[in-house]
């Protein structure tokens, strides 16, 4: 969760600026949209925003969090908060009647009250009608926040009726900095930002066990190009583990893709995009051994697999075809074969 905003302007600066300028002016709308991608930590300004309207002793617009209303906020027991973020995949009308009833009645404590509806695109057109009543009668002190990464799947009705704050994808530079201030190698930190632009994802992934194997897995990989008597397709055989998920076949293939686009740059002599940067010295062997042509070659091959996998392919076969096309070029220096998956 946010401290203050100055950790927001990081990252949505804009979204920072017009919250913190209502707060200034005692303009605060009653309701707000906040849309954009995923990752882009809408759920956490929101509950910053809460915070804000509920600290009984503000500094400079942030929050002190040290006070009754901060640290029952923080703990999701403050009476005066309602988060709207039931399972499944449709926001029932009941819900928010419930909710309309509860906001109904006399607040068991001063203040204003505010609610938040994570992925507020579940509605579906009951309970989005229902909501619609809040929104035309807000009532005194009441603040509404509807939080969604798909904002054409709400009505135009509720759109109408909220000021939209629109939310940035993070500067990847930002994600690679983050993570390595957690300690990450530069590498690490650098195919995961380029993975990924959410950074909870990034700091899970960064803690899976998995995905550095999958990192070692694919470095032995391109080693092996080197070598006359290892084989790549037997290093891959024998961490068939990458299967057991749709996430780590998808992180695999990623990262093989990043690890072609290195070569390719080495070859253009682009040395300062290289992700593998712990790599250089294999990288620059490897990029020895094909033209710049195979070496597009061999990344085209991998950007189609990618779009392979949407569909119901034959795994183990498709990566074995992708290796085997990879080893003749690398070891032997002969162009990729044409043949598809």
């Amino acid at each position: 969760m946010f401290l203050n905003w100055d950790e927001v302007k990081k990252t949505q600066e804009g979204v920072a600026r017009i919250l913190t300028n209502s707060i200034s002016l005692n303009r605060v709308s009653h309701s707000y949209i906040f849309e954009g991608p995923k990752g882009t930590r809408k759920t956490g300004v929101a509950m910053l925003f809460a915070k804000t309207l509920l600290c009984t002793n503000l500094k400079d617009n942030n929050p002190c969090n040290e006070c009754h209303n901060c640290k029952r906020v923080e703990s999701l027991t403050h009476p005066n908060l309602f988060i709207i973020d039931p399972p499944g995949k449709i926001i029932k009308k009941e819900l928010i009647s419930n909710l309309i009833i509860e906001l109904s009645k006399a607040s068991l404590e001063q203040g204003p009250r505010v609610y938040i509806v994570v992925d507020a695109d579940r509605f579906n057109q009951s309970s989005a009608n229902t909501l619609l009543k809040t929104m035309e009668e807000p009532g005194q002190e009441v603040y509404q926040i509807l939080i969604t990464e798909n904002y054409n799947s709400l009505l135009p009705t509720i759109i109408s009726r909220a000021e939209t704050l629109h939310f940035l994808p993070i500067n990847r530079s930002l994600i690679k900095q983050h993570l390595m201030e957690l300690n990450i190698t530069e590498t690490l930190a650098n195919i995961v930002s380029q993975y990924t632009s959410d950074i909870s994802t990034a700091e899970k992934l960064v803690k899976d066990k998995e995905t550095e194997e999958i990192y070692i897995l694919v470095t032995e990989i391109f080693y092996n190009f080197l070598i006359k008597d290892q084989s790549s397709i037997i290093s891959l055989y024998q961490n068939g583990k990458i299967y057991n998920s749709n996430e780590s076949v998808d992180i695999f293939l990623n990262l093989l893709t990043y690890y072609q686009k290195d070569i390719l740059s080495y070859k253009l002599n682009v040395d300062n995009s290289i992700m593998f940067v712990d790599q250089k010295e294999t990288i620059a062997k490897l990029a020895k051994k094909v033209t710049k042509l195979q070496a597009q070659k061999y990344l085209e091959e991998m950007l189609e697999l990618s779009m392979k996998l949407k569909y119901n392919i034959n795994l183990l076969l498709a990566f074995n075809k992708l290796l085997m096309s990879l080893e003749r070029g690398y070891k032997h220096a002969t162009q990729s074969s044409s043949d598809t998956v």
